[in-house]
């Protein structure tokens, strides 16, 4: 069959401007080079995969599908599965309800269910500098107006906040925040910030967006009080158990007032009908067994001791060059170098000696601050780790020599 070209023919794929807003993954992207050989990869924030409980999701899918048959592979309510929804609102939000929970696939469709619902074109949203590259992505297709609010290691400048509160032409339709071992910082928000802030942005009438996803993953004592819980008539959470359990499940959640979670199930609808239900039922297979607390248990001491050799790397090689604080939990650590080093030059010297990491650069609205670097410490050996630190070390030595 012969192929019908025409020359000079028109544009035929015509994209929309939410194509041109929507930036690239740096993260996803240096994760298509991860495989070349001899290259050790700190750069996505990846779980350690030993710790996936394969064996015992193996045995709790065959009792599920034994138990439910076709069940579990016919389509689905868009809330999710009703027992994980109880499940969840049980540990995380007491007093509320399973009424409350949206169970979606991963919390970055939550991020992006949750910009359809507020986000118009210009709207104004509030949000840390740095944040999660992931959600800023999401933010972005939307065309907001990003007003950025600097992130301090006891959480955001209050005053910086009620600034921008008091001389935004607009009220601001959110404040997204990550107030638990904070991608990629690595801070956590003082019971104090947590306390005040709420309050402020209670008066204010702004809704607060809070992103838990690490907020289990603590090595020493558990954290404040969260901020769903100190407001939740202002505040909508999002969960995931990509950090917990495996992040191929793909299952996360929202917990938001029953009128906001009626038009976001609509909104779900749109986009996928439901999230996986096979996933839901071995999510719930697992949490609500006894094995879920050791596992718990076990990842918190396995990061905390990868945690430990990291900092002891850093500090052999860099010494007082950087400015280095333990992590106490989370999958990172946000390294700070001289204002004169570009961590957007580092990064690409150090992919020429086999290293990966995430250059600070693509964690800010607005200006980005380039003399940052995120590391993730979860995935690699200590081995690796040891490597990788010397190879990064060699790198800043290269050009702050220069």
């Amino acid at each position: 069959m012969s192929k019908l070209i025409l020359e000079n023919s028109p544009e035929i794929f015509r994209s929309s401007t939410r194509i041109e807003r929507t930036p690239g993954s740096v993260t996803r992207d240096i994760l298509k080079v991860i495989d070349t050989p001899g290259m050790i990869s700190f750069a996505g924030g990846l779980p350690d995969d030993t710790l996936f409980p394969i064996e015992d999701l193996k045995n709790i899918f065959e009792t599920s599908v034994s138990k439910k048959g076709a069940k579990l592979f016919q389509y689905a309510d868009t809330q999710g599965h009703s027992d994980l929804r109880a499940w969840i609102a049980d540990r995380y939000y007491p007093g509320s309800s399973a009424d409350e929970i949206l169970l979606t696939s991963g919390s970055q469709q939550a991020l992006d269910l949750l910009s359809r619902y507020f986000i118009d074109e210009g709207s104004a949203i509030l949000l840390e500098r740095p944040s999660y590259l992931g959600a800023i992505q999401v933010f972005s297709s939307y065309a907001p107006t990003f007003i950025g609010i600097h992130y301090t290691e006891e959480g955001p400048d209050l005053e910086e906040l009620k600034y921008a509160l008091a001389s935004s032409s607009e009220k601001p339709k959110f404040f997204y925040c990550i107030p638990d071992f904070q991608n990629p910082s690595s801070y956590s928000y003082s019971l104090e910030i947590r306390n005040s802030l709420s309050k402020l942005l209670l008066e204010n009438g702004v809704p607060i967006l809070e992103d838990t996803a690490y907020r289990e993953l603590y090595f020493e004592e558990k954290l404040p009080t969260s901020l769903c819980e100190l407001g939740p008539e202002h505040t909508i959470s999002i969960g995931t158990f990509s950090k917990t359990l495996a992040p191929g499940l793909r299952v996360g959640w929202i917990k938001a007032p029953k009128k906001i979670l009626k038009d976001l199930i609509v909104q779900k609808q749109s986009v996928d009908l439901h999230s996986p239900t096979l996933n839901q039922e071995l999510v719930y297979g697992f949490v609500s067994s006894s094995k879920y607390e050791k596992h718990l248990s076990l990842i918190r001491k396995t990061y905390r001791k990868k945690s430990e050799h990291t900092f002891v790397c850093l500090q052999n090689n860099f010494g007082n060059s950087l400015p280095l604080r333990i992590s106490k939990g989370g999958l990172f650590y946000w390294l700070e170098f001289p204002q004169e080093i570009d961590t957007d030059l580092l990064f690409q010297k150090c992919l020429e000696k086999g290293l990966a990491a995430v250059p600070g650069s693509s964690f800010f609205v607005g200006k980005p601050e380039r003399n940052h670097l995120r590391w993730n410490f979860s995935n690699a050996s200590e081995e690796e780790t040891k490597l990788g630190v010397e190879r990064l070390y060699k790198v800043y030595k290269e050009i702050s020599e220069r």
